[in-house]
């Protein structure tokens, strides 16, 4: 099978290089001076500034039904004739991932994620299709999906069988330079207990094969089906992280870094971390400023580090109440209390999340991204993706008029590329 599906695509994938550009797009920029074949020995690729890199997921539609439609080949082929930068597939060929260079800063993030998706959806709809964006579709049946056929997703399929087909899910996934590996390390065990707010503000996916689940993010839940998946493990430093990564490999329960699907994982082989927790927002607008914050964030985490170095091995009890937080959060999205200490003590996740950002702001008036994150005020007024797309569906009780309106929120905001949301 894997042979006869490789030759069918084989005008295509000796064509271009695109099928596996999760790692040769970001590692063309992001990898600075080791020698070809290093990336194994697990040498952090330093950078003193906190460069990032964002890979965004999109769902491709049928034109008429807006059920997913296995498009890719054909997107990606005309992408590669027109020399549209940063386009890739993704498991499913109803999935298609576009990504930015590496950034020095929001603006480089937003004016390329707007002019490489308006093309890509100039593209689409040029050979029949349509583009949306959200953590889930609301009524896709997942096990008619067509998986791309690579060998990486040949051999997903094969270790992971039906739960393959469980993964026809859109994240955002945002890439930010480290200085070493230590403070990679450190930062996760600092950005840990944020995860609820970013997967708060981020919920898109309430809905699951046609039915409402219940949850603000279906995604989350899901994705904790996989092996190597949800928080990352406790470290203490680098050196801890390699000992695990090479016990994993020689074992063969992980054959590369891709292979661990953590909320946030380290990439030496770009010099970053990558924090991969959130649904895709339903606009890019929305997905600019989210990055915005997640940038701030992780500067700040940076700052402290070099203030207090011992914070670095971060606080256990935290990760322990962590798996609480962050299941509250994805059922409850911003209505969620939140777990502030090991002594039991509770908050409203919207409250915490408020005064989150006014601790941000002053990183962000020096980083240029102060708009973006006082765009999010106020938080109590927030209404998230899942609140939007449940609040359509029980209006009007059609499935259609829901991706119409996530078609159309697409589109608006490719128009409109000055604003806000």
């Amino acid at each position: 099978m894997l042979k006869s599906s490789l030759y069918l695509l084989s005008t295509v994938s000796r064509k271009y290089t695109i099928l596996d550009i999760s790692a040769k797009h970001l590692k063309s920029t992001f990898q600075t001076t080791d020698a070809p074949g290093k990336s194994e020995d697990l040498i952090f690729r330093p950078f003193s500034q906190p460069l990032l890199g964002v890979e965004v997921e999109l769902q491709i539609l049928d034109r008429d039904t807006h059920d997913l439609s296995p498009g890719a080949v054909r997107i990606l082929k005309v992408c590669e004739e027109d020399s549209v930068e940063g386009t890739s597939a993704e498991l499913m060929q109803s999935m298609i991932e576009v990504k930015t260079g590496v950034c020095e800063n929001i603006e480089q993030v937003r004016d390329q994620l707007f002019s490489r998706i308006k093309r890509v959806r100039n593209i689409a709809s040029s050979l029949g299709y349509e583009l949306a964006i959200a953590g889930t579709h609301p009524f896709h049946r997942t096990i008619g999906s067509t998986l791309f056929p690579v060998e990486r997703y040949e051999r997903i399929l094969d270790r992971l069988a039906w739960l393959t087909y469980q993964r026809v899910m859109f994240g955002l996934h945002v890439h930010i330079a480290m200085p070493n590996g230590d403070k990679a390390i450190g930062v996760i065990n600092l950005l840990v207990k944020y995860l609820p707010h970013l997967i708060a503000l981020s919920a898109s996916s309430p809905f699951w094969q046609g039915i409402d689940t219940g949850l603000a993010s279906t995604r989350i839940a899901l994705y904790r089906l996989l092996t190597h998946a949800g928080l990352p493990l406790y470290f203490s430093n680098w050196k801890e992280f390699r000992r695990y990564y090479k016990v994993m490999k020689d074992c063969q329960s992980i054959s590369s870094l891709k292979d661990i699907y953590w909320d946030i994982r380290p990439r030496p082989d770009f010099g970053t971390i990558e924090i991969r927790v959130c649904d895709i927002p339903m606009t890019i607008s929305e997905t600019v400023r989210l990055v915005a914050l997640i940038h701030c964030l992780t500067v700040s985490c940076l700052h402290l580090l070099e203030e207090r170095p011992r914070v670095s091995r971060g606080d256990i009890r935290h990760r322990w109440i962590a798996i609480e937080n962050k299941w509250l959060a994805t059922r409850y999205g911003l209505q969620a209390a939140y777990i502030r200490s090991p002594g039991g003590k509770r908050t409203a996740l919207a409250y915490d999340l408020a005064q989150l950002i006014e601790r941000l702001l002053p990183i962000a008036s020096n980083l240029g991204e102060e708009r973006y994150l006082e765009s999010f005020k106020p938080v109590e007024k927030l209404e998230t993706g899942a609140d939007k797309l449940r609040r359509r569906y029980r209006e009007t009780g059609n499935w259609k008029s829901v991706m119409e309106d996530l078609v159309g929120l697409l589109r608006q905001d490719l128009e409109n590329t000055g604003s806000l949301p």
